[in-house]
């Protein structure tokens, strides 16, 4: 199977996906098994041959061992999600954080739900369409992976990233120290590193980008902001999967 042919399988291999104009509700659930986000387990799927068990795996693997981290230094800042389509990355999120009996964060999920807004290399406007706001909070408030506790601490807001000042709005007193962008296309990408520029992103901060390893131009604006951000933080790759990368930021004193 070619490259192209393979991010194609996965756009529609997503969880809850696959019929990619449709609004239909179906529960979301966490699919992949706790115990096996683990570097020992990604090793041995990971030349498999099946692309989507290697990227979900790969990608949840990281976030969890991302959130450890963050309970072990106790970040006190909160999560941001750029790109949360039907909630499953958000719900896994929330779910890892409750694992460490973490309760007092704020997780916050922007999406425009109209679908990708441009098009960029294999990623055309108008791909993943298939949410809504309503569609999305039902996902996550009605989940039965998650405890009240938890739910009462996650926000889903509904915007465009071009609408910088209508998101700023709602999170500009906020630190965040686990950036999530899952926005598939460069210049949402850019949009966000416009959102996030200034003093929104905690002295120490990881950012993960979902869509790195993709056929669009979405590597070449995550590089050079890494490399723009050097002028005050200390970047550092944390961890990657062939189609994602992850950066720590700590901000030189």
């Amino acid at each position: 199977m070619s490259f192209i042919s393979r991010i194609k399988a996965k756009i529609l291999s997503r969880p809850f996906s696959r019929n990619i104009n449709s609004l239909r509700y179906e529960p979301l659930d966490l699919i992949y098994k706790l115990e096996d986000l683990n570097a020992g387990y990604y090793d041995k799927i990971k030349h498999l041959g099946d692309a989507e068990l290697e990227h979900q795996i790969g990608r949840l693997t990281n976030f969890k061992k991302i959130i450890g981290e963050i309970s072990s230094q106790n970040l006190d800042s909160e999560i941001v999600e750029f790109g949360t389509w039907k909630g499953f990355s958000l719900l896994w999120i929330a779910y890892l954080f409750e694992r460490l009996a973490i309760f007092n964060k704020k997780i916050i999920g922007i999406d425009g739900f109209v679908g990708l807004p441009y098009d960029d290399g294999v990623f055309k406007r108008g791909y993943f369409n298939n949410a809504s706001l309503k569609m999305t909070s039902r996902n996550i408030y009605a989940n039965k992976n998650l405890y009240d506790l938890t739910k009462q601490n996650i926000v889903i807001k509904q915007a465009l990233y071009s609408q910088k000042e209508l998101i700023l709005s709602k999170i500009r007193s906020m630190k965040f120290s686990f950036i999530h962008v899952d926005c598939d296309v460069s210049r949402s990408v850019i949009e966000i590193f416009e959102i996030l520029r200034g003093c929104l992103l905690a002295d120490k901060c990881y950012i993960l980008f979902d869509d790195y390893g993709c056929e669009s131009n979405l590597k070449h604006e995550v590089d050079d902001f890494t490399k723009d951000s050097q002028k005050i933080y200390k970047v550092t790759e944390h961890s990657n999967t062939k189609l994602t990368k992850n950066f720590k930021l700590e901000k030189i004193k």
